[in-house]
């Protein structure tokens, strides 16, 4: 990245805490495995979701353009996300609708 590029919090809203923190940790391992390099096969993150993941078979530079891995965490039935990314936040977004969220919310920091 040729400059810092702004953090962006992302929030969804899921129908109970136990679906939000699915979410999450599918969320959180995906993150994992995205910096570790993308190693094939891609695991079954999603599925039980209703998302294929091989959909998501993402990688650094190419894919995302994170330099610091994002995390999710959990606030009752809320799955909030900070990530530093210029784009990124836009295709993190969609995927939490996918996984069933309410409604998702974008704030970026200027």
């Amino acid at each position: 990245m040729d400059e810092a590029a702004p953090v962006t919090e992302i929030s969804a809203s899921y129908v109970d805490d136990l679906v939000a923190s699915e979410v999450a940790e599918a969320l959180n391992t995906w993150f994992r495995w995205i910096l570790q390099g993308s190693e094939q096969p891609v695991p079954e993150l999603f599925e039980a979701l209703g998302v294929d993941t091989t959909e998501y078979a993402w990688t650094l530079g190419e894919d995302v353009d994170w330099e610091i891995g994002p995390h999710a965490r959990t606030v009752g039935p809320e799955v909030r996300i900070a990530l530093q990314t210029q784009d990124t936040h836009t295709h993190v977004a969609g995927l939490l609708r996918r996984l069933g969220a309410l409604a998702v919310r974008v704030i970026r920091a200027t």
